[in-house]
């Protein structure tokens, strides 16, 4: 469903944006679902496939862009294979659009880093028990680190504990794991 709402809220009834990548998903408990969503973002991050879902992202946040003007900031919310899309649509930006653009990633499919893109922010929480872990590499690498906070990308990256004890249900955007760190977020702002 179209989580618009509990996002403006949590920002402080900010107008959000929604740019939705439908997931193979029927509900929460539809696990045969949640293997093609994965099999998809697999197959973007190892082929770099560039979509019509990319297409449509680009020309969305330069839209926001525009709406925003000159030295305005768009905060971008990816989650899951959404961040496999933003990560592809991120080759596709100008530095100078990066760097009026934060991109906050929940459970994504891509790590998405400022080492690599020179966005304003970029900050990518997973829970431990994600199954999403399985197809991103360079998140379990900074989860084996032992949470070591050096430089770069380990700054970037944060674990969260899971809220459910489900995996599943962990990787939902708006259920209790990562609602959590969204609300961190918000308060932000």
């Amino acid at each position: 469903s179209d989580p618009t709402f509990v996002i403006s809220t949590i920002f402080g009834g900010v107008n959000v944006d929604y740019c939705h990548n439908p997931s193979s998903m029927t509900s929460e408990s539809d696990y045969l679902g949640f293997v093609k969503d994965g099999i998809q973002a697999s197959t973007h991050v190892m082929m770099g496939r560039l979509t019509p879902e990319v297409d449509l992202l680009v020309e969305h946040l330069r839209n926001a862009l525009a709406q925003v003007g000159r030295n305005g900031r768009v905060i971008h919310i990816a989650h899951s294979q959404g961040s496999v899309i933003t990560w592809l649509a991120a080759q596709r930006l100008k530095p100078e659009e990066c760097k009026r653009i934060e991109i906050i990633s929940f459970g994504g499919a891509a790590t998405i880093c400022t080492s690599e893109f020179p966005f304003a922010r970029c900050i990518n929480y997973y829970a431990v028990n994600d199954p999403i872990l399985n197809v991103v590499p360079s998140a379990v690498k900074a989860l084996k680190s032992g949470f070591s906070f050096g430089g770069g990308m380990q700054q970037e990256i944060i674990f969260l504990a899971s809220r459910t004890g489900d995996p599943v249900t962990d990787h939902g955007l708006l259920n209790p794991t990562y609602l959590e760190a969204l609300v961190w977020e918000g308060q932000r702002y």
